[in-house]
């Protein structure tokens, strides 16, 4: 799970570089900062107020999105959430009960891996951060207790929540970008507009090829060319991480221990969606290699690359050449 905000990506997750349209569509670049890293749409269009005007749609939704989302805004639905007493259901918004219910399908087929009810470890290490020193055990305990998706249920029919304990505190840093990024995707597509690129932090959605192709150069320095209509996240700590006592511990949490994760690594997923990029991402960087890929292997439509960081051993699904269409290349 991701913890800390930031005001830019992990590390150098997707480079954007564009080849020349060679078709009649203008093209144009909107940028904005919104859920507290950079948001990057492209899209071609002919008309310049069309493109304006969705572009600013799909700001607009991630402003929203950030209201309903953010743990560090104590007014936000989900943060209020969390305050609930438990034992009832409560209703929420169609768009938190969504990216919810996502979230607790990925925790459910990663065992674990992948779980937004780390809100509680979050506080400790951003804590950790500013203090510089490890949480004491006691309060990794207490917040143990507060930790598991066996913890809070839904109800389809009527899209409510509840919680089984209270002071549960939701995190929902690993699926939440993703889950916007395909809501300002389609908002764009609203407009009539299908070749379209959305990033934000180094997550992103592609709609139909610009010429050639969209090109992207993922996190481990390859460049992959002529996609279109997937989606893309990378997790990682090449930057995001702190060293205490000469060990150097992620931003990334490992739900059953609380501690930040200890061996460095570099995830790259391509999926159908942003939503179900970013959560397997998240999921794929705690479980490691192995059981990483292995989980990575029964999703429909997503490939799955993990490299160490401190010997570049890397291991993919078998699907993640063809996926990238034979194009991949390193950078030089």
């Amino acid at each position: 799970m991701k913890l800390f905000p930031i005001s830019c990506s992990l590390f150098p997750v997707f480079c954007l570089l564009f080849l020349p349209p060679l078709f009649a569509f203008q093209r144009y670049e909107f940028q904005s900062v919104q859920m507290g890293v950079p948001v990057n749409i492209v899209l071609y269009a002919d008309d310049t107020a069309l493109a304006k005007q969705a572009s600013d749609a799909a700001f607009e939704t991630f402003k929203r999105l950030n209201s309903i989302m953010s743990d560090y805004d104590s007014d936000s639905e989900v943060s209020q959430l969390s305050k609930k007493n438990a034992g009832e259901f409560f209703s929420v918004s169609a768009d938190l009960f969504s990216v919810m219910k996502s979230a607790k399908h990925y925790s459910d087929i990663s065992d674990g891996a992948f779980d937004i009810t780390v809100g509680s470890y979050t506080k400790l290490w951003r804590r950790s951060r500013r203090q510089h020193e490890l949480p004491k055990q006691i309060y990794l305990d207490k917040a143990k207790e507060l930790t598991g998706n066996h913890l809070w249920d839904t109800d389809e029919k009527t899209q409510r929540i509840r919680l089984k304990k209270n002071g549960i505190k939701f995190d929902l840093g690993g699926i939440a970008k993703g889950y916007a990024i395909d809501k300002a995707f389609e908002e764009i597509q609203k407009f009539g507009i299908k070749s379209v690129l959305v990033e934000a932090g180094g997550d992103l959605r592609l709609g139909d090829a610009p010429a050639a192709g969209w090109t992207i150069q993922l996190a481990g320095d390859t460049t992959v060319h002529g996609l279109q209509n997937t989606a893309a996240a990378s997790s990682g700590d090449t930057n995001q991480f702190i060293e205490i006592n000469a060990e150097r511990y992620s931003h990334i949490i490992a739900p059953k221990t609380g501690l930040g994760l200890t061996t460095p690594c570099i995830v790259n997923v391509f999926a159908p969606t942003a939503t179900q990029a970013d959560a397997l991402a998240s999921a794929l960087s705690v479980l490691g290699q192995e059981k990483g890929i292995a989980l990575a292997e029964t999703q429909n439509g997503a490939a799955a690359k993990i490299i160490l960081y401190e010997n570049k051993k890397s291991v993919e699904t078998k699907n993640w050449q063809k996926t990238c269409g034979g194009l991949a290349t390193a950078v030089k």
